[in-house]
């Protein structure tokens, strides 16, 4: 019994089912998470250690050299690339695909637990890196007068307010003032008393402390005893007794100036032109980021509504974004369902059948949101693209089979066997061509890297569109079909239109549609009867569409327009805060001058470098694009002398690949890599494509070293950690101990004056402790000079490394990579060294080759599916060789709509493999059963494609202009579906032509091949003995 009979004969439990599926779509579409971007956890983690007052070359011997061997040591690791700077090393790993992050973070924890790191140095921290989160969920700024009691207020109560909100990770502050409480030693009273600041640090943790001492017995009850000596206030730090190595004690006042000291904030912030203390707050993964941005929008509000001196505004929100996706999604898979009703009834001009369509049409979507939930996927751009995208194609199963019907209906069958003979007749059909589509997103669902990342919610997604449609297609639609099909209505319409005389309008429209359907049986007739002339035409359109496709720009993702303008400014080194803060109102004036689309501004401005983002709100409210607005900024900023400006149009994807020009330049020699470099970023920046060519060589600037003479030391009793140490506590200061105060936890810095730090002269005059009592010159003990060091070192797998970057005015990637390997071609790299292009090119280039081999893969699972179905190794080619034709002009809407060739593109590519090859089965499928009733082949394909006309132009309109809308543009946020949906419309469109013309010659030619196969194999005499011939012959 048929799939469709049986729903038939039980059409209340297949009702039932329907009303079910539609009820559970419905609740579990309300319950998906959202989330602006799909989980990308890439195999990468992050991690730092911080060892303050150690400058680079130091942090690069002591702390990044033994990071670096623990992490070699790990399993699964592919690469490590590490930053030395001023008091931080930063290491960035790589691990081989597929590796479980969580045992690998495991492992590294074991190995730096066996390090012998520098004893004042913090424990790395450990971060695995998802991309999907590097984006903050929302930005959060906080006005007012006093930065410091901003600073209070955003720590104490905004932010831990923030963090319990469900979904809601962390919440990092930025600007403001920070507070601690410094003990600042008298140098000269304190070596009179014989104190040193290392003893008067060592007070103060024993003096602070909060000591468990056990339990005792109080008549029948047990009481705990512990020992509270916690310092309660600044002036109880003041008041601590020292006591002194001669007998007696001093108070700590007498020898140190303790103050509770205000000092900025490795950062300042403003919003708008008003100083202000930022708070990026970040999801946890898997949370529904829309729900937590909007959750965060009204806590901020009901705390405003208690405390009104909390002035806030918040310059970013992903809801907003996700919530204008959504929108935009739904739009236009509403417009899809509407198209597609309206496609069947202007073909069908039937309500049933129109109304067939709309009913089973949200059914399949329901059902997939159902399937989402199961399969864990979030409601993103990507998933939301994949409905948006596949609401043409769930229809084509159902218009198949709802034509075949309405056909079997006119020819005079019964309402039950117009049903089930209608949908029998093209189920195999519907299955191949389900089978091939679905064949395509098998291996690009199992592509690794960026595309995979990116495209694995696509896919599912779209794959279980695709099946739902083909069970909505037998199941569903025959029913449908059977509740509301009056055969005899439309028997009589048949005859009716046959006889009676059509409008003038209609008549018209019949006249046209008379013209071309003539103009096609010619065309067909001379082309199945001129094979040579057929082959010639489907090579001349592939060969037309293939040219201009060589001229199209090569690009990693498509622009998209967010609505933000970020600003990267880079600051001369050793650049204070107030001079980078400088450089940062200089710029917002210029923005406020020149961009009237600007609704808010924000930037952050540290030691050495600023980042400012600009809000440019929805696209719909602008004229111009943000990419358009960035390059009208970029001339106006190139005024501003003494540091180096990087203005880039920024979305959540454009972080993903790296920067247009990138080289690699790795070797042992400092002074020799920055020769390399600063060569290499000389040549480079004259290419005229290129902009912001900067490097990664940090210039070396002088610092103080401390060489430790042993000899002399070990005179005093001293070793290198002790004349270290001291001059640590002297410059830098250590801290003692934390004191909570007001809820708040401060550090208590012990330092010496700083009259060390003045000159050369003072630092040599410092005096140091010694073992015996007493002191000496630390001139006496070491030699201090002034040396030329880096301000940073960076290394890739345990090697020095550099690299020059830059942006390209035009995006083509690929056309400066040819001048980049032009450059490289005749540069002189010493020996030991090399030098490699990365960045955006090499991102790109492994993507398009993990998309190009997933395509043959999808071309091999279509002839599998198609050679299974037909039984036969040459019917599935006579389908394929349309494919040619067809990605050569799906490809052809690029160059012609002004569009780039990106991953986006490749990935419609292989969905057109298994999607264009959809309407050949339907034709040849039907060309075989007519050659099997005892037609001749011409015969067949002349009586065949008429018949067939009507379902492949219906399914073909329902496709594209389903995703007319997302090309158009209608909508906020649909810039990567958009490409795809150019390059789907052009293929589509193109491959019917092709099919309803070149297709009966592709057939006609492989069975002429196959009938002169068979023939010469016939004609092969068998092998016999040769008989001598008689003598005398």
């Amino acid at each position: 019994m048929s799939v469709s009979k049986f729903c038939i004969q039980h059409k209340v439990a297949t009702l039932l089912a329907v009303i079910m599926v539609t009820v559970f779509g419905v609740i579990f579409a309300t319950q998906l998470q959202m989330s602006l971007m799909p989980e990308m956890e890439a195999p990468m983690a992050m991690v730092v250690c911080y060892y303050s007052g150690a400058n680079p070359s130091d942090i690069e011997e002591l702390v990044t050299r033994p990071l670096e061997s623990a992490v070699m040591s790990v399993s699964g690791v592919d690469e490590v690339s590490s930053v030395s700077a001023d008091s931080m090393s930063q290491l960035q790993i790589t691990y081989v695909e597929g590796t479980d992050l969580d045992i690998a973070a495991t492992k590294l924890r074991e190995q730096f637990d066996r390090l012998s790191l520098p004893e004042d140095a913090m424990d790395p921290v450990i971060v695995n890196l998802n991309l999907s989160e590097l984006m903050p969920t929302a930005i959060v700024a906080l006005a007012g007068d006093d930065l410091a009691e901003l600073q209070t207020l955003a720590e104490d109560t905004v932010a831990p307010a923030l963090e319990r909100i469900d979904g809601v990770a962390q919440v990092s502050v930025n600007g403001g003032v920070t507070q601690k409480i410094a003990v600042e030693l008298d140098a000269t009273r304190a070596s009179g008393l014989g104190l040193s600041t290392a003893q008067v640090s060592q007070f103060l943790a024993g003096q602070n402390l909060l000591y468990p001492g056990g339990d005792m017995e109080n008549g029948s009850k047990t009481l705990t005893v512990s020992t509270d000596a916690k310092f309660q206030s600044v002036e109880d730090v003041a008041n601590m007794l020292l006591s002194l190595p001669t007998g007696g004690a001093v108070r700590l006042s007498e020898v140190a100036d303790v103050v509770l000291e205000t000092e900025p904030s490795d950062a300042t912030a403003k919003v708008g032109g008003s100083a202000c203390v930022i708070l990026q707050v970040s999801k946890q993964s898997g949370a529904n980021e829309a729900a937590a941005a909007k959750a965060v929008e009204r806590r901020l509000a009901e705390l405003h509504g208690e405390n009104p001196s909390i002035a806030y505004s918040v310059p970013y929100s992903a809801s907003e974004y996700i919530d204008m996706s959504v929108n935009a999604a739904f739009q236009n898979i509403l417009q899809g369902v509407a198209l597609a009703a309206a496609v069947v009834f202007l073909f069908l001009r039937r309500g049933g059948a129109t109304m067939t369509i709309v009913v089973s049409m949200p059914v399949c979507i329901l059902t997939v949101f159902i399937l989402m939930n199961a399969m864990d996927l979030t409601l993103n751009m990507m998933t939301l693209g994949g409905v948006a995208m596949g609401v043409g194609m769930i229809v084509d199963n159902s218009i198949v089979v709802l034509e075949n019907i309405y056909r079997f209906a006119a020819e005079g069958h019964d309402r039950m066997s117009a049903c089930v003979d209608g949908t029998k007749e093209v189920t195999t059909s519907v299955l191949a061509s389900t089978l091939t589509t679905l064949a395509v997103f098998v291996p690009l669902g199992m592509v690794t890297g960026l595309a995979g990342m990116m495209f694995r919610d696509f896919c599912l997604t779209i794959a279980s569109l695709i099946s739902a449609s083909l069970v909505i297609a037998l199941a569903l639609v025959p029913l449908l079909c059977y509740l509301m099909l009056d055969e005899e209505k439309v028997r009589r319409q048949q005859l009716k239109k046959a006889e009676t005389e059509r409008h003038a309008l209609s008549a018209k429209i019949g006249g046209w549609t008379a013209k071309l359907h003539s103009l096609y049986m010619r065309l067909l007739n001379y082309f199945v009867h001129h094979l040579k002339m057929g082959m010639l035409g489907s090579l001349g359109l592939t060969a037309l569409f293939a040219v201009p496709v060589f001229a199209t720009t090569m690009v990693l993702i498509p622009e998209m327009d967010q609505g933000q303008v970020s600003i990267d400014v880079s600051m001369p080194i050793g650049s204070e805060m107030e001079e980078s803060a400088a450089i940062a109102d200089r710029i917002s004036s210029i923005v406020q001058q020149e961009i009237p689309e600007l609704q808010d501004m924000y930037y952050i401005a540290q030691d050495e470098s600023v980042t400012l983002m600009l809000d440019l709100g929805s696209k719909g409210t602008r004229s111009r694009s943000s990419a358009e607005i960035a390059a009208g900024l970029r001339p106006r900023l190139q005024d501003i002398a003494g540091c180096e400006i990087t203005v880039d149009a920024s979305s959540s994807m454009g972080m993903l690949g790296g920067s247009d020009i990138s080289l690699d330049i790795t070797g042992v020699d400092y002074a020799t890599l920055a020769m390399i470099a600063g060569d290499l970023a000389n040549r480079v920046s004259q290419l005229p494509d290129a902009i912001d060519v900067q490097s990664s060589l940090a210039e070396q600037v002088p610092q103080v070293k401390v060489s430790v003479n042993r000899e002399s030391a070990a005179q005093y009793g001293l070793t290198a950690a002790a004349i270290g140490g001291a001059v640590r506590s002297e410059l830098t200061g250590s801290t003692a101990t934390t004191v909570t105060i007001n809820n708040r936890e401060l550090d208590v810095v012990v330092r010496g004056d700083g009259s060390a730090g003045k000159s050369l002269d003072a630092l040599r005059s410092m005096p140091v402790p010694t073992a015996f009592g007493g002191t000496v010159p630390l001139g006496s003990v070491a030699d201090v000079s002034v040396v030329q060091e880096p301000q940073s070192i960076s290394r890739v797998n345990q090697s020095r490394q550099v690299q020059v970057t830059g942006s390209t005015v035009s995006g083509d990637t690929t056309a400066m990579t040819r001048e980049l390997n032009a450059i490289l071609a005749d540069y002189p790299v010493p020996e030991g060294y090399t030098v490699e292009i990365s960045g955006s090119y090499s991102s790109m280039m492994e993507s398009f080759g993990d998309l190009l081999l997933a395509l043959l893969v999808a071309l091999g699972l279509v002839y599998f599916v198609l050679a299974a179905q037909f039984e036969s190794f040459l019917m599935p080619v006579i389908v394929m060789m349309i494919l040619p034709v067809a990605f050569t002009g799906a490809l052809f809407a690029l160059p012609v709509t002004g569009r780039d060739l990106s991953i986006i593109s490749l990935v419609a590519l292989i969905m057109l493999a298994g999607t264009v090859v959809n309407n050949s089965i339907i034709l040849v499928e039907y060309i075989k059963i007519r050659r099997d009733m005892g037609e001749s082949r011409e015969t067949a394909i002349l009586n065949a494609c008429p018949l067939r006309i009507r379902p492949i132009m219906m399914t073909t309109l329902t496709t594209i202009l389903a995703m007319v809308p997302m090309v158009l543009g209608i909508g906020e946020t649909n810039e990567m579906m958009s490409d795809m949906g150019a390059v789907m419309i052009s293929g589509m469109a193109v491959s019917t032509v092709i099919t309803l013309v070149f297709t009966p010659v592709f057939y006609s030619v492989i069975d002429n091949l196959s009938h002169i196969f068979r023939h010469r194999k016939k004609e092969t005499p068998p092998e016999t003995e040769e008989i001598p011939a008689p003598t005398g012959v």
